[in-house]
């Protein structure tokens, strides 16, 4: 018998699956007007891009590496590029960043203007590189104390060239992210997008010249002075085949972005409930005990992932073998020992050199509904990642883009490197460093 609870509980869904679809239709309306705003960039209007760490089978056959769309990006820049960074760490000798560092220090002396936001915390530990390019003219590097303001730290990870492209991914700007770890990234050319994005670094940009929280959030409820791309007004992205792609950023979190961009926790929420038949999660670390801040349980995305699974969507999560340690080894078998919900764990060989600390682990942020949704993140899904760190993500409504990223996940789904969390066994953590 469904309860009132219940029935009120299907009318939300159903309510906001009727808002998307209308949001879609007065989209595909559009289309014709849309095209003629303007021509084409020259760079595709979205792509998913991947990092391989090397020697092992990973790599989607036509998907872009992540140096090299860094690079296009950089080089084709010709008035600002626009950088947040967690933080910047070239490899001792020489590694797969600097051909990205020396790509940036020429576009700055070039009279490109560089602006670059790192978090406070993890400075100390990558002064050199920074201060590389703190002395560079036209390059200008601010620091945000995220864990002075909100206890978090700057998790997000993207880039802004020209206000009219966007990258955004699990992609830190160290060189092992390039050549040691397993990440997903995607790249948006699009004008309101990226106008977006810019607003949102800008908020935080300012923030980190006068961290006041007060007067940002008197600064956060201005109305902006142009459409930004959201949930509720999403862009149209035209790709090769003709498909057209509904796309939209969202930032965490709340008190340190303008109010009128979407919050992160809330569109993942809505992307699960909207779920169906498969939903593929692939995450470094996945739990609800609230690491991080005031300790307790967070819901939101626990309680949205049960219930898919409750209502009959087989939950497949791959995480990273960093999440075996406690008690996040324990939330993850309570999650395993529910119906329709599998969880693999990841753990990847060796570098052929051997040991490298801080690497060889699946660090990518991602989720697919069925066949036709994704989502790519900077932060992994814990809540701190969504409430009191800076981070950002990007969803699409499309079938190419999800057959892509299911490609990729099936990829590891089935391959060497995954083992089934099994609630009765117990499993090591890791050596991280």
């Amino acid at each position: 018998m469904n309860t009132p609870h219940t029935l009120v509980s299907v009318q939300r869904k159903l309510s906001r699956l009727r808002q998307f679809t209308h949001c879609a239709c007065a989209l595909l309306f559009a289309a014709p007007l849309l095209a003629n705003a303007g021509p084409p960039p020259s760079a595709p209007a979205f792509q998913i891009v991947e990092s391989v760490p090397e020697a092992t089978i990973y790599g989607e056959p036509g998907v872009p590496r992540t140096q090299a769309v860094w690079l296009d990006m950089i080089r084709s820049a010709r008035k600002r590029i626009d950088i947040a960074a967690f933080y910047i760490a070239e490899k001792p000798g020489g590694g797969a960043l600097g051909p990205v560092l020396d790509a940036l220090t020429a576009r700055a002396e070039a009279g490109v203007e560089v602006r670059i936001l790192v978090d406070q915390t993890f400075l100390k530990d990558n002064q050199a590189d920074v201060d590389r390019l703190r002395q560079l003219h036209g390059v200008t590097i601010r620091v945000l104390p995220v864990n002075t303001l909100t206890g978090g730290v700057l998790h997000a990870k993207f880039m802004v060239v020209d206000g009219l492209s966007v990258f955004l991914g699990s992609q830190n700007w160290d060189w092992r992210a390039l050549e040691q770890i397993h990440e997903i990234g995607a790249r948006i050319s699009d004008a309101r997008f990226a106008q977006t994005f810019t607003a949102a670094f800008d908020f935080n940009w300012q923030l980190a010249e006068h961290p006041d929280l007060p007067k940002a959030a008197e600064a956060a409820v201005q109305a902006p002075d142009f459409a930004p791309a959201s949930e509720q007004n999403p862009v149209l992205l035209h790709i090769d085949n003709g498909e057209p792609l509904i796309a939209f950023p969202a930032f965490s979190p709340p008190q340190l972005m303008p109010r009128w961009v979407t919050p992160e926790q809330t569109a993942l929420v809505h992307m699960i409930e909207a779920s169906r038949h498969v939903l593929r999660i692939q995450v470094m670390t996945l739990s609800a005990i609230k690491q991080y801040g005031a300790k307790g349980w967070w819901q939101e995305v626990d309680t949205a992932l049960r219930d898919a699974a409750a209502r009959g969507v087989e939950v497949r999560i791959v995480v990273a073998d960093w999440a075996l340690r406690q008690p996040m080894q324990s939330y993850l078998k309570s999650l395993a020992v529910l119906p329709n919900i599998t969880v693999k764990f990841s753990q990847l060989p060796l570098a052929p050199q051997g040991f490298i600390p801080y690497a060889r682990v699946e660090h990518a942020k991602y989720a697919v509904a069925d066949d036709d949704s994704i989502y790519i993140g900077t932060g992994n899904w814990e809540w701190s990642y969504f409430n009191n760190s800076v981070d950002a993500s990007v969803f699409v409504r499309g079938t190419a883009p999800a057959k892509t990223l299911t490609s990729i996940f099936d990829r590891d789904w089935n391959g060497p490197y995954v083992t089934t969390l099994l609630p009765g066994n117990d499993y090591p953590a890791p050596r991280i460093h």
